[in-house]
């Protein structure tokens, strides 16, 4: 089946991600957008006047994208409910990953998109301490070490994920990345499993680990 033609804002939006995500917000420029999209510096600049509008337009979208994700009202009580949350976050944060990693560019630069940043990450950690807690209640995992533990737990393991994205070349091939980079998030959670809880993490997410395979695209 052929793409459907995507349009010109389109096109300049998929330019503008691929660049940021490869070259860092800073670095890119409107004639680098502009190149990559096939289209004149005038024309990008008739569909979108600056690099802060095409990025209030990138952080509609992937703010359309997350909601459903980050959803409070979501539920996924078991381990593999969680495993498939893990690689919902991981595909969304891959496709954007200069919107977490260009921090301090977008503080700088573009305050009300860092707050919406701010309110998104805010939503990934509580998520992360609401399951946490949740299986706590459930018996998967051990009774808290000490006050609002698990909450710092979830605040690491948002960390943790962030600076994985930084890393990517580090962690082989492209096709392999999705489950490395579950098994480091699994990974902070390991020592906080009961019996019960390691068993069925053995069980479903340790197998499922072993013999994963990612799809490939063509």
């Amino acid at each position: 089946m052929l793409r459907p033609k995507i349009t010109t804002k389109e096109r300049i939006i998929e330019a503008s991600i691929k660049l940021f995500n490869l070259n860092g917000l800073v670095n890119v420029r409107l004639q680098h957008i502009a190149d990559e999209a096939g289209i004149s510096v005038g024309n990008l600049a008739y569909h979108y006047y600056s690099k802060e509008a095409i990025m209030i337009k990138i952080v509609d979208q992937l703010t359309e994208l997350i909601d459903p994700i980050i959803d409070e009202e979501k539920e996924f009580p078991g381990l593999m409910d969680f495993d498939t949350q893990l690689a919902k976050f991981y595909h969304f944060l891959m496709k954007y990953s200069f919107f977490f990693i260009d921090l301090l560019e977008i503080k700088r630069n573009y305050p009300k998109l860092y707050e919406k940043r701010k309110l998104i990450t805010e939503h990934i950690s509580e998520q992360i301490h609401h399951w946490l807690i949740q299986n706590e209640k459930n018996g998967i995992l051990i009774k808290e070490l000490r006050p609002d533990h698990y909450r710092i737990l979830a605040h690491t393991t948002w960390m943790i994920i962030t600076f994985y994205l930084t890393k990517p070349v580090d962690h082989g091939s492209p096709e392999d990345s999705e489950r490395v980079f579950k098994e480091v998030v699994w990974s902070q959670i390991l020592p906080h499993f009961t019996k019960a809880g390691r068993l069925e993490f053995d069980l479903l997410i340790e197998r499922l680990l072993d013999s994963f395979t990612p799809e490939m695209n063509d």
